[in-house]
């Protein structure tokens, strides 16, 4: 049998990395000798990975703030890739907000980090377009200022994003780029690696020569911080290439040298795609017994890391390497959990692709259609005029029918415009339904996984020796410690515990309180009886969300120092007040903050009003109404 699935993929090893900034020459220049004991003690702390590290952080920000200092984009930043690296992405992405908020142009590194980390933190949401776009950024402020090695590294980011998207030509062009410039570095760090990624994209584009040409260029390439990735990626190709090629002994000879770097990499889904690979040559030359052993570990391997797209094709080579043996019942139980999985994948991927393409769709016909007829009415009204000079008779004619037509185009925009804003609402849900999916995904791979591994360990210790039973068990015990975490993070962001248990006064006492602790803002609350904790719980998360974006807007736009949030009960429902001494906002809910228009969305979508009111002298109240 010779069968070859020719759109395999290969993962990219390079990640996102945006811990670029460093303690360059101009902030020792500038930085206070006490700030920097500060942040070097809470970059050590970060090293660790032993304590929460927030407060000394904290403590170099409030510093660097009283000391008014130039380099706060550096503390902001620092905190925000440490939040980053605790999974707290919505706090991060605050933080990284203030670092670009509070630019230094005297230090364009921080000003790249800051970009690049606020690309990852889009890409961790799924929204690889933001990410890619901020990664571009980066690149552009690394190319002006010629700092060459990082620009390499961030062109390699950017093809690994493009080529997620399934564009590989233009993935292909960044990993040439980035290829280029660290040959004339002479830095070989990532150069096996790229060559790899290169000659992956031109297999995907059945471009057979070239991929060989880059296959072996991967093998090449010594690396002493990482000699086998690249010849891992190589390898692999290559056994794909000869299987092709029908070239069997080529083939196996490459897989067993795929299988063997890939180990020594350590990456378990560079082990289940080389175990593949191995597999399909060896049933290839009829070393069906140990075709099937390959083929289970890989199995085993890509199922243990949730690599779906490829434990889909080796659960249907499975298949097949088992039917070609004549173990029909095992090749009947692979194929049923081969077509289980495709059909799960597909109408997932497809769902998704529709839903976003639809989404888009029916905005832009919108949009279409409200131009259409805004320049049906202004050709209605230029006609119009002309016949009204005409004649004194005519132009009472033509004007009754002028206000008339005017009056139906109006009430068609009118409906247009609402439709439009159905869509808009439309595309707001669906964003907050791609996020449980990124939570349930967050949950299968990261809790699950964890889970597991305590599992494993527990079952192990009975088998140990006395001196090794307590080693191990800390070991368990460290891994429930961060799943607990992770569990209640993630939990906390689907359904605040406190909401669910003492309803919505509390849960904004105590989401208030996180915030004055911060000392970005000094708020309170006060509760005039209004029976909030009453409200169906769907609709008391509803007001949550909007008082917390209400909160961060002021954070982040009013320059206030105190704010009051205040519950009351009117003729017509609940109110809900948070006031501030800020700046002030002079703008509209159609002036394009896309925050305050989706607070207005949602609170219409449950029969509720929100406006705004501006103080005497300074500041701002925004109020929201429910109907009870």
């Amino acid at each position: 049998m010779k069968k070859l699935l020719l759109n395999f993929g290969f993962l990219v090893l390079i990640g996102i990395s945006p811990g670029w900034a460093q303690l360059n020459d101009y902030l020792k220049a500038n930085m206070s000798p006490e700030t920097e004991k500060m942040i070097t003690e809470a970059k050590a702390c970060q090293d660790s990975d032993s304590q929460n590290c927030s407060t000394l952080f904290r403590a170099a920000i409030k510093k660097g703030k009283k000391e008014k200092a130039a380099y706060l984009d550096y503390l902001y930043f620092q905190y925000a890739f440490y939040l980053y690296r605790t999974n707290q992405s919505d706090s991060s992405m605050y933080y990284v907000d203030k670092a670009l908020a509070n630019e230094n142009p005297k230090d364009y590194d921080t000003h790249a980090a800051a970009v690049n980390l606020k690309g990852t933190l889009f890409y961790s949401l799924g929204e690889n377009v933001k990410a890619i776009d901020h990664l571009i950024q980066a690149s552009k402020i690394l190319e002006e200022n010629k700092d060459s090695v990082k620009l390499a590294y961030s062109f390699i980011n950017i093809g690994t994003l493009v080529g997620s998207a399934d564009d590989n030509k233009t993935a292909m062009d960044y990993y040439m780029k980035a290829y280029n410039i660290l040959t004339a570095l002479k830095d070989s760090s990532y150069l096996g690696t790229l060559a790899g990624n290169i000659g992956s994209k031109y297999f995907e584009r059945s471009d057979w020569g070239n991929s060989k040409i880059w296959a072996h260029r991967a093998m090449k390439f010594e690396n002493p911080r990482d000699p086998y990735t690249g010849k891992s990626s190589g390898a692999h190709i290559l056994s794909l290439l000869f299987t092709h090629e029908n070239n069997l002994d080529s083939a196996y000879y490459y897989g067993q040298k795929a299988v063997e770097y890939a180990e020594k990499t350590e990456q378990p889904y560079k082990i289940g795609s080389a175990l593949y690979a191995y597999a399909v040559a060896l049933n290839n030359k009829g070393m069906k017994s140990e075709a099937r052993k390959n083929i289970d570990e890989a199995i085993s391997v890509l199922s243990d890391i949730g690599e779906k797209e490829t434990l889909v094709k080796a659960l249907g080579i499975a298949a097949e390497i088992y039917a070609d043996g004549g173990d029909y019942k095992k090749a009947s139980e692979y194929y049923a959990e081969y077509k289980k999985l495709y059909e799960s994948l597909l109408p997932e991927q497809t769902a998704k692709i529709v839903s976003e393409l639809n989404t888009q769709y029916e905005t832009e016909k919108k949009e279409k259609q409200i131009a259409e007829q805004e320049l049906k009415i202004q050709k209605h009204r230029s006609n119009l005029w002309l016949a009204i000079l005409g004649g004194a008779l005519l132009a009472s004619i033509l004007g009754g029918a002028f206000w008339m037509n005017r009056r139906t185009n109006r009430l068609k925009l009118s409906q247009l415009q609402q439709e439009k804003e159905n869509a808009i609402l439309n595309s707001f849900i669906q964003g907050e339904e791609r996020e449980r999916n990124r939570i349930s995904h967050e949950l299968h791979d990261g809790v699950a996984a964890m889970i597991g591994a305590a599992k494993m360990g527990l079952e192990a210790i009975p088998h140990l020796k006395p001196e090794q039973q307590l080693e191990q068990y800390n070991k368990v015990k460290t891994i429930l410690n961060t799943t607990h975490a992770d569990v209640r993070h993630i939990a906390h962001n689907l359904l605040p515990t406190v909401l669910e248990n003492d309803g919505l006064i509390k849960a904004t006492e105590h989401f208030i309180g996180e915030i004055n602790q911060t000392g970005l803002l000094k708020v309170s609350v006060a509760d005039n009886n209004s029976g909030a904790e009453k409200l169906p719980e769907q609709m008391q998360l509803l007001l949550f969300r909007v008082i917390q974006e209400l909160v961060n807007n002021i954070i982040k736009h009013s320059q206030a120092q105190t704010a009051k949030i205040s519950f009351s009960r009117s003729a017509n429902g609940l109110n809900i007040e948070v006031t501030d001494d800020g700046i002030g906002f002079d703008g509209g809910l159609d002036s394009g903050n896309q925050g305050l228009y989706s607070i207005s969305q949602r609170l219409k979508s449950i029969g509720g009003n929100f406006k705004f009111i501006k103080g005497e002298r300074r500041g701002m109240s925004a109020i929201a109404e429910v109907k009870i």
